[in-house]
C-alpha cells in the first residue's frame, strides 16, 4: 500500500461490515453462512491491499502476517472474530478484527519494524450461534479441540462444519496457504466493553485482569404428551411445566451465589402445538463466573431440581456439558505493556475483569494473553443498538498498535 494513499478509518470500515448480515433486529452472520463468508473475503481484501501474507487454516481462521526483523521469531498475534449472535452488534468481534488490520496498517505507514512477526487474525465461530461450540475457531488453533471433533460439528439441520465449509456460499477461502503450527509469542485483543464500566467511569481504555469461566450446557426435559382438553392436571407430565421449575432452580441459584451469571437463551418445545402437552423441552444453559465453585453450585442446584420433578412429577431431565473454559487470567507483563501504551498516548486506563468469553481465554493456554476494552455507549451488546464513539474506535486502534510496540520488546 503506498504511504500517500488515505489511511484506512476504522469507522468506515466497520460501517461497510456491517451492511453484511444486517435485518431488522440487527446483524446476522452465523458460521459459514453467506453474510460471514463474506465479511471473511472482505478481510483478505483489506489485507492484501496492505500487503500482508494471508494464509487460512483448515477450520477457516484467517491470518495476515507482517513479518518481523527476526524471521524465526513466534508471531505476535492481534485480532477477533467476525462472526454474530442473530442480533448482534455492528462492533462486537468484528472491531478488533478491523482493528488488528489498522493497527498493522499504522505500523507500516510509520516504518515501525518490529523483531516478531505480527499476524491479524480473524476467528471462526466465537459466538457459537450456529454449530454449538463458543471459540470454536481459537479453541481448535490451540489444540484444546481436536480439528477432527470442531469439524464433525453439526447445526440444527444436521449439516456439519465440515460440509458447511466445503460449500460455496459458506466455506473456506480458495486459493490461500494454509497456516502450519501453533508457535505463538503472545496475544492481543482488541474489543468493544459491552457492559457499563468505563462509560461509568469517563475513561476510554480498559485493560483485561481476567476472563472468567464458563459452562454451556444442552438440557433434555422427557414428559408425556397428550390432549390439552382431555388430560387432567393431575394426571399430567408435562415436560414444560417441570423445565419452567428447572430455570427458576438455576435463576435462583445464580443470585443467592453470588458473583455468577446463569442464562437460558434457547427453548425448544415439542411437539409445539397449542393443543398438545409438551412431550420435550431442549433447552441452553450458559452460566460463568470467576470463581469455578460458583458455577458448581449452580450444577448442584440443577441436579436437585430435577431429582425433584422426576419424583414429583415423573418427568427426567438429562445434562450433558457441551463446553467447559476455565477463568484465564490475563498475563500481568502484556497487561503492563498496554498501561506503558496508554500513557504513551496520554490516556488514562483502568483495570476491568470480564464476564463475556472471548478468544483470549484460548489463547491464553497457549501465550501470554491480554485485552484491551474501548467504552460500549450504554454498556449494551448482542444487540442492534451496539454503539461506540468513533473517537474511542480510533483511540482502541492507536492504544493497539502502542502495545504491539510495547509487547514486542517485552521478553
Amino acid at each position: 500500500m503506498a504511504a500517500t494513499s488515505k489511511p484506512p478509518d476504522v469507522v468506515e470500515r466497520l460501517a461497510t461490515l456491517a451492511k453484511l448480515g444486517k435485518h431488522e433486529g440487527g446483524i446476522d452472520r452465523a458460521l459459514a453462512t453467506p453474510a460471514e463468508r463474506a465479511a471473511r473475503e472482505l478481510f483478505v481484501t483489506w489485507a492484501q491491499q496492505a500487503q500482508l501474507e494471508v494464509s487460512q487454516d483448515r477450520v477457516g481462521n484467517l491470518f495476515a502476517r507482517r513479518h518481523g526483523a527476526i524471521s524465526d521469531a513466534k508471531a505476535i498475534l492481534v485480532g477477533s472474530h467476525l462472526d454474530t449472535v442473530p442480533t448482534g452488534g455492528a462492533y462486537d468481534g468484528a472491531y478488533g478484527v478491523v482493528g488488528a488490520l489498522n493497527a498493522l496498517d499504522l505500523l507500516i505507514r510509520r516504518n515501525i519494524v518490529t523483531q516478531h512477526p505480527v499476524e491479524a487474525v480473524a476467528w471462526i465461530g466465537e459466538e457459537g450461534s450456529r454449530f454449538p461450540l463458543g471459540c470454536l475457531g481459537s479453541s481448535t488453533f490451540c489444540g484444546l479441540t481436536p480439528e477432527a471433533q470442531a469439524l464433525a460439528l453439526t447445526d440444527e439441520n444436521g449439516l456439519t462444519l465440515q460440509q458447511a465449509l466445503a460449500s460455496p456460499e459458506g466455506g473456506l477461502i480458495p486459493g490461500l496457504h494454509v497456516r502450519q503450527g501453533r508457535a505463538v509469542a503472545a496475544y492481543l485483543e482488541l474489543h468493544v466493553e459491552q457492559g457499563p464500566v468505563l462509560e461509568d467511569s469517563g475513561v476510554s481504555l480498559g485493560i483485561v485482569t481476567a476472563i472468567a469461566a464458563q459452562r454451556r450446557y444442552r438440557v433434555t426435559v422427557d414428559g408425556k404428551s397428550g390432549h390439552a382438553g382431555t388430560v387432567p392436571m393431575d394426571r399430567r407430565s408435562d415436560a414444560l411445566s417441570a423445565a419452567s421449575e428447572l430455570f427458576l432452580a438455576i435463576e435462583s441459584a445464580a443470585r443467592s451465589t453470588g458473583d455468577c451469571v446463569a442464562t437460558v437463551g434457547k427453548v425448544v418445545v415439542e411437539p409445539g402445538g397449542t393443543n398438545v402437552i409438551p412431550l420435550r423441552v431442549i433447552f441452553s444453559l450458559d452460566v460463568r463466573s470467576p470463581d469455578e465453585s460458583h458455577i458448581l453450585c449452580v450444577e448442584d442446584a440443577l441436579q436437585k431440581a430435577i431429582d425433584h420433578t422426576k419424583r414429583e412429577r415423573g418427568v427426567p431431565a438429562v445434562v450433558e456439558r457441551l463446553e467447559s473454559r476455565p477463568a484465564a487470567p490475563m498475563a500481568p507483563p502484556l497487561r503492563e505493556a498496554i498501561r506503558r501504551a496508554a500513557i504513551e498516548l496520554g490516556q488514562p486506563a483502568i483495570d476491568v475483569a470480564r464476564g463475556a468469553g472471548h478468544d483470549a481465554m484460548c489463547l491464553a493456554r497457549i501465550a501470554p494473553a491480554a485485552m484491551i476494552f474501548v467504552p460500549s455507549i450504554g454498556g449494551l451488546s448482542h444487540v442492534g443498538e451496539e454503539r461506540t464513539s468513533a473517537a474511542d474506535l480510533r483511540l482502541g486502534v492507536e492504544a493497539l498498535a502502542a502495545a504491539i510496540i510495547e509487547v514486542d520488546r517485552t521478553p
